[in-house]
């Protein structure tokens, strides 16, 4: 069994990304990155993957009716 969960938007970029981290290193296995209130969830995910190793990060939920069809296939 794994044990994930989504991140709640703080507002604070650096910080949520401090907060994945940590989790990183207690043994959280996945986190969720939902988009919502017009934050860009691809680039959150591109900077925590950036940022950790172990942890498995994933896309809540994306807006696909604000990206092109291509957009979304390469992401």
């Amino acid at each position: 069994m794994k044990i994930s969960m989504m991140i709640n938007y703080s507002g604070d970029f650096h910080a949520d990304v401090q907060k994945v981290c940590d989790l990183e290193n207690a043994g959280l296995d996945l986190v969720w990155v939902p988009e919502a209130y017009s934050f860009d969830a691809v680039s959150q995910l591109g900077y925590l993957a950036a940022k950790t190793s172990k942890i498995e990060i994933g896309t809540g939920i994306i807006n696909v009716y604000s990206r092109t069809a291509t957009c979304v296939a390469q992401t």
